[in-house]
């Protein structure tokens, strides 16, 4: 019998912390949060551009951090999956539910509605974001290409997840979605995309702003992609992660969601690999 062929974990340079170790397998988008429906059953991976892919493990990167840029990441994924389970923020801690139910005001005749979560720690959401943020722009990963930046606007969000520093709060500011029905389980790779936002007053013009869309477990979260503005962030107030001691999410069924329509442009692109 010939002899067993065993994987040796490469040594470099840690792109988050810039220290030389062993490179560790580092999930782009925390696990807990890219389950299938049933355990041992794989999930569907969507991609722009690429035919849908059955999966048994979510995306991760086998050559971005080493354990001591894990620990930065593993912490805060630890932390954001409790949080955003306990405050019903993704489907998993929905339990039994198929709809958020009376945690949003649904507008009627419509399938958007609004959300006002108070309770949940503001700076370390923020920081939960650039970390995914940062992630999808440093990693090689080609479902990742869409998420590009600027090389001096990585390296302070490299520096910020290092420091723990989640200001200004107009650098890359993200907004909030949730679906408010379960739909399909599945993953969806972040991609880039302008987003329409209408004017909040006679005086404000509507204005097309660029953003990288990220999903995963029923929560989308739209990250404007400017390091800094005229103080169009500020001005949201509660709209912006972390801006706020209170966080304004806007709710959307999934039947009617841009999340659902993706998908099945996606699978039309393609049959299932």
């Amino acid at each position: 019998m010939g002899k067993s062929r065993q994987s040796k974990k490469q040594t470099g340079i840690c792109k988050l912390t810039g220290t030389e170790g062993v490179f560790v397998d580092s999930h782009l988008i925390p696990k807990a949060l890219t389950k299938p429906e049933q355990k041992g059953l794989p999930f569907i991976q969507y991609c722009s551009g690429a035919p849908p892919r059955k999966r048994w493990s979510s995306w991760y990167d086998p050559q971005l951090v080493t354990q001591a840029g894990e620990m930065i990441l593993g912490a805060i994924d630890t932390w954001a999956v409790a949080e955003l389970r306990k405050h019903k923020l993704v489907w998993s801690g929905w339990k039994d539910s198929r709809t958020l139910g009376s945690l949003h005001h649904s507008i009627t005749g419509t399938p958007w509605g609004i959300r006002k979560l108070e309770g949940i720690n503001r700076a370390r959401l923020r920081f939960f974001f650039l970390t995914l943020l940062w992630r999808a722009a440093a990693t090689t990963l080609p479902e990742f290409s869409e998420v590009d930046l600027p090389r001096e606007d990585l390296e302070q969000l490299r520096q910020m997840i290092c420091l723990g520093n989640v200001e200004p709060i107009s650098f890359y500011p993200a907004q909030l979605t949730q679906l408010s029905t379960k739909g399909v389980i599945h993953n969806h790779a972040p991609i880039a995309q302008i987003k329409k936002i209408p004017s909040l007053d006679s005086a404000t013009p509507p204005r097309d702003m660029p953003i990288f869309r990220f999903y995963f477990d029923g929560l989308i979260a739209h990250i404007h992609r400017h390091s800094s503005d005229d103080g169009y962030s500020a001005d949201l107030g509660d709209l912006i992660v972390g801006a706020k001691e209170t966080l304004v999410i806007n709710t959307q069924t999934y039947e009617e969601s841009t999340q659902q329509m993706n998908m099945e442009l996606v699978i039309s692109e393609g049959t299932l690999k």
